[in-house]
């Protein structure tokens, strides 16, 4: 493209989900500036693109009366033909993305400076009602001089908007809350877990939910906690878990509630970290951390030194023992045999009796060469003598343990490998295959989990569409067959009847399609569904609903069918 409205191309700064941005320049003033071009057509189907395009120019145009030094502004939001257009201010630079990339390293008084204008302007945008929805690296823009802006707010929804389809097509997977992937409503709380994931990624270096496929990374993001970022990152104080576990808590209730909150306990980290110590040592925090060391180590020097001082008065001055008695002697001994005086005492040790000391050390000998079947014969041959023996006991458990083990190792990696190539069905056979041998396997237990639900979630997705093609069918039957009790069949016959019987030409839209499971047989989508029809009182066509629904979710033997509705 040469030129887009008035405006004259220059160059291609970056392609993405939604479109092309251009670099181009303003002729009437001369001035640079980005363009963010949204090819509607391409990303939505059906009757309702006017409405939601429509929608987006209202919130764009919203978006654009943000003013902070540390937003990108923009100028300007155009339709041309099948192109709508968001003119904005073009940062010379490149992003946060762009650093991350080169293996740009982040000291931590760095991040901080970098975090306190996003929060800032975050806070600003919140506080006018706007949510943001797509914070990542990509968006967040570095001038020459190394101001930062936050870009992409074009994009952004209203608190209290209705737009879903373009909403939930922006985000950055890595970067979405839980509630964000599960499709639930989001608000401000959202953009502060994706200020978190990108918190801990410049103290870490990673990302804290990494996955080679959407499934993992939804999965952990929903179900799992970031590895600890003083584990990964040991030169961090731990006033930094802190901060990092509250922006990343999967409920927002649970999380900061403004950006403010952040910064201020960022900048405490290193004075929560020292009070920590004081407490815990019971005296004032040092002031640097070579010198704590030190008192440690003298600290540690000095009990070390009257431990032994006290022993040896102790070897000086104590009365000479006398004779030892049958019961010292006999403790002794034990002690001698690697018997604790307790168990000596007590009788006899278990797997001493009636077990030659040469069984033990075969025993002992074939565990260690690795050859576990015959210590299992081993094992068990030395517990048919002594049922009660505990060493042959271990030896018999870790034996087993090993066999299990090499049995399941190759149907795991072929598991694994099948879920990787998108083979659930396999990998759902193979994981059971492993449970059926180790039922505790955890690695089993999470891809049996993750395969199944893959297949699952096909189905639920493919119900959806059986019920939007009922609703435009005007079938009753066919939208009842989805209900599995008699409250939501009842639920549905009122509102569909009131529909089809007032109603011609009805046309559903569902999309945005977010599942999610609390177990294999049990889950919850929630969609953005419009239904428009012709009133037949004035033949206008009109919308009948708009909105998200949610459905709960049971498969019963292998359909599923809606529990609740919401």
């Amino acid at each position: 493209m040469k030129k887009i409205g008035k405006y004259t191309v220059l160059s291609i700064l970056g392609k993405g989900g939604m479109g092309i941005v251009y670099k181009a320049l303003d002729p009437d003033i001369e001035r640079e500036v980005a363009i963010k071009t949204i090819r509607f057509d391409t990303l939505i189907d059906g009757t309702e693109k006017d409405d939601v395009m429509t929608r987006f120019i209202r919130e764009a145009k919203a978006a654009g009366r943000l003013s902070h030094p540390n937003i990108t502004t923009i100028y300007d939001v155009c339709r041309e033909k099948d192109v709508t257009y968001i003119v904005m201010q073009f940062v010379e630079g490149q992003s946060l993305q762009g650093l991350i990339d080169s293996g740009k390293k982040f000291p931590p008084q760095e991040i901080i400076q970098l975090m306190k204008p996003l929060c800032d302007c975050l806070d600003y945008a919140h506080e006018s009602g706007i949510v943001h929805r797509d914070i990542k690296p990509g968006n967040i823009l570095i001038d020459k001089s190394g101001k930062p802006y936050l870009a992409d707010f074009g994009v952004a929804r209203i608190e209290t908007s209705t737009l879903t389809q373009s909403g939930t097509t922006v985000g950055t997977l890595s970067y979405m809350s839980p509630e964000q992937v599960k499709g639930q409503t989001v608000d401000r709380r959202s953009d502060i877990f994706a200020l978190g994931v990108i918190l801990y990624e410049l103290l870490a270096g990673k990302k804290p939910f990494a996955g080679d496929n959407l499934s993992t990374i939804v999965y952990k993001i929903v179900h799992e906690e970031p590895e600890r970022i003083t584990a990964v990152n040991k030169d961090l104080p731990r006033g930094y878990e802190t901060v990092i576990q509250k922006a990343l808590a999967k409920n927002p209730e649970d999380r900061y509630q403004n950006c403010r909150e952040i910064i201020a306990d960022l900048e405490n980290a290193v004075h929560m970290t020292e009070a920590t110590l004081a407490y815990e040592v019971g005296r004032e925090p040092v002031a640097a951390p070579g010198g704590r060391k030190r008192k440690w180590l003298t600290l540690a020097t000095g009990v070390l030194g009257f431990v032994v001082v006290a022993g040896g008065m102790y070897l000086v001055f104590s009365p000479k023992p006398k004779k030892p008695s049958p019961l010292s002697a006999d403790l002794r001994s034990g002690q001698k045999e690697e018997i604790s005086p307790v168990t000596r005492s007590a009788g006899p040790a278990p797997g001493l009796i009636g077990v030659p000391d040469e069984s033990l050390t075969q025993l002992k000998q074939s565990f260690e060469s690795k050859n576990f079947e015959e210590t299992v014969k081993l094992a068990e041959d030395i517990l048919g003598r002594n049922p009660a023996d505990l060493a042959a006991q271990d030896y018999l458990k870790k034996a087993r343990h090993e066999l299990v083990a090499a049995q399941v190792a190759p149907i795991l990696k072929s598991g694994i490998a099948s879920y990787t190539a998108g083979k659930y069905s396999q990998c759902v056979q193979e994981m059971e295959k492993v449970l059926k041998l180790d039922k505790d396997h955890q690695e089993a237990q999470k891809y049996l989990f993750l395969a199944d639900t893959a297949l699952a979630k096909k189905d639920i997705i493919e119900m959806t569409e059986h019920f939007r093609a009922a609703e435009e069918r005007e079938d009753l039957l066919a939208v009842l067959s989805h209900a599995d009790s008699a409250a939501v069949a009842g639920q549905l016959r009122s509102e569909y009847t009131l529909l089809f019987n007032g109603y011609d030409g009805v046309r559903s839209v569902i999309s945005n399609k977010a599942v999610d499971f609390s177990s294999r047989s049990d889950a919850r989508v929630s969609f953005s569904h419009l239904v428009s029809a012709v009133y037949r009182k004035d033949g206008q066509r009109k919308i009948v609903f708009e909105g998200t629904k949610t459905w709960q979710l049971k498969k019963k033997d292998k359909a599923w069918k809606i529990t609740g509705i919401r």
